[in-house]
């Protein structure tokens, strides 16, 4: 228990630490945006380069990203369906619920209590998470955000943005088993190391961001925050557990620690990415409202995690 308290404490105080930087005006909006930005389009993809070359790749994790990928499809259509029923304001409504944040929180998390040796079933499902948003929810939620028309050319750019090139990167390196003969050579090795460091640094600052983000004032804004996180999980863990229990169960094999992967990434929150669209292509009550949500998503994610480790540990 005390280990797992000092796993947990680092996180809690970098959290603390970014509200009371907000609270000083250490940064300006636009500066804390910039480093929102880059941790979403620079340093993630270097967590999940790291993650995925490291993986031990099973046939049953292909079924497993599939899977989780087909889930989230389901989730979309789901999150568009009642923003169309209901006529809600929010036009991010329908994208908020369908992305996790596989590197920006479950990793960090998972790897802190479980180790970085468990997570070839976090990993796996996280390889389906990223196929998803790279070729299908970035793509329409910034199409429709920004009011821009689907082509080509928009569709390429997605696919050679880093988070791709990341990902196809390492797994052409264990495909061809180019991995020792990398680190054999001191050039290469010192590119995957220095991306190794670059991704250690994601974790340090996503902490320090939700903690930045912290803006709980406007009750009106504090409760549409609340219902859009609400809705979310209602929907997520619904939708989640019943594809598990009917599919994925199937190929995790039994393994325990699929299971609780799979928590890990239900309740973790995925909208990094989605709250810098809103910022640049919405109204401001729409970006606070987004950043409010995220916030909110990202503490009663983290709660429900230490709930979630502290019963394990207990049982």
């Amino acid at each position: 228990m005390h280990s797992l308290v000092g796993n947990i404490m680092p996180i809690l105080f970098l959290i603390g630490l970014g509200s009371v930087l907000r609270r000083v005006q250490y940064f300006e909006e636009v500066a804390i945006q910039r480093v929102t930005n880059m941790v979403a389009n620079l340093l993630v993809p270097c967590v999940i380069f790291t993650t995925f070359l490291n993986l031990n790749i099973r046939p049953s994790h292909f079924w497993l990203a599939l899977s989780f990928a087909t889930m989230q499809c389901v989730l979309l259509a789901a999150g568009w369906i009642i923003y169309k029923a209901f006529h809600l304001k929010r036009r991010f409504f329908p994208f908020f619920h369908c992305a996790f944040a596989f590197g920006f929180m479950a990793i960090p998390l998972f790897s802190t209590v479980f180790g970085e040796e468990n997570m070839d079933s976090l990993v796996a499902i996280g390889l389906g998470q990223e196929v998803f948003v790279g070729l299908i929810f970035l793509t329409t939620a910034k199409f429709y955000l920004k009011n821009e028309k689907t082509s080509r050319a928009n569709v390429g750019r997605t696919l050679v943005s880093p988070l791709f090139v990341m990902i196809f990167l390492a797994l052409a390196i264990k495909f061809l088993d180019m991995k020792d003969v990398l680190l054999a050579n001191v050039i290469s090795r010192g590119c995957i190391d220095a991306i190794a460091k670059l991704g250690s640094v994601a974790s340090v600052l996503t902490m320090l961001i939700v903690g930045y983000r912290i803006r709980l004032t406007d009750r009106a804004q504090i409760r549409e925050s609340f219902t859009l996180v609400g809705v979310r999980y209602g929907l997520t863990f619904s939708i989640g557990y019943l594809f598990k229990f009917l599919i994925m169960d199937r190929f995790a094999g039994g393994d325990v620690y699929f299971d609780y992967a799979f928590f890990t990434m239900l309740s973790q929150h995925g909208s990094v990415v989605l709250t810098a669209f809103v910022g640049e292509y919405g109204s401001k009550e729409d970006m606070e409202i987004a950043s409010n949500a995220f916030v909110i998503n990202a503490l009663v994610g983290i709660a429900m995690y230490l709930v979630f480790v502290f019963r394990l540990s207990a049982a």
